[in-house]
This record gives C-alpha cells, sequence and structure tokens, in this order.
C-alpha cells in the first residue's frame, strides 16, 4: 500500500470539497499540510506547497475520474504561441527565484510570494 498525491489545491475549501466527493465515492484519502497553509496563507503555492489530498496508489485512476471535473480548469494551450509545450512550476528563471529564497531566510528578511505559474518551454513566456 503505496501513499501518492492526488492533487495539490490553493484552500481549504477546495481541499475539503475534493475530500467528500472522495469519500462519498468510497475512495479514502486525507489532507496533508492543510494547517500550514491556513495559518501561513502568504506561502501557498511557493515552492510547491498547498493543501495536498492524498490517495493510495491502487485508488488512483478511480480518483483521477472522480475529480476529472476539478481539473478540467487545466490550461492546455501557450497564450502568446498556442504551443502545447507547457509546464507548470518556477518559470524558466527559477535560479533567482531560489536563490532569493534562500538569501531571505539567511539574513531574515520577508520574502515575497513566489508562486508557481505556466511557462511555454518554446517561447519562454509566464501566464
Amino acid at each position: 500500500m503505496k501513499i501518492i498525491r492526488l492533487i495539490t489545491c490553493k484552500s481549504t475549501f477546495e481541499a475539503h470539497i475534493l475530500k467528500n466527493k472522495l469519500d462519498n465515492e468510497g475512495i479514502p484519502c486525507f489532507l496533508t499540510n492543510e494547517n500550514f497553509s491556513s495559518l501561513m496563507p502568504h506561502y501557498d503555492g511557493m515552492m510547491g506547497s498547498g493543501i495536498q489530498v492524498m490517495i493510495e496508489e491502487q485508488d488512483h485512476e478511480r480518483a483521477s475520474k472522480s475529480i476529472s471535473s476539478h481539473t478540467d480548469k487545466i490550461v492546455q494551450n501557450c497564450p502568446n504561441c498556442a504551443s502545447e509545450n507547457i509546464s507548470f512550476g518556477l518559470g524558466p528563471n527559477k535560479y533567482p527565484k531560489i536563490l532569493f529564497v534562500i538569501l531571505s531566510l539567511v539574513f531574515f528578511m520577508p520574502m515575497t510570494n513566489i508562486k508557481n505559474t505556466y511557462f511555454c518551454r518554446d517561447c519562454k513566456t509566464e501566464f
């Protein structure tokens, strides 16, 4: 029995809706990072954080079908060049962002909210 992450949610409300939907389908699941994301909302989405819905690996296909209406909002094409070669992360210039976070922690300076974004691997546009 291996536990995997099904989806990462931005709010407690969204995570509980998905959890209840999965529970009603008979798929056992639980939430992680709920307290941290609620207490420190300015860190939401930074470096992969957020409220994660965790399930057993054997239930992944059923759970994915169950929440497919929620995940249909995912961006499919780049708005700049219409390429399908897109990713979700810190973007093509991620090293300055990571360096800024490290320097902020070392010098006890407040950091800005560095969020994951969609970016095109062809034209390097962030959206």
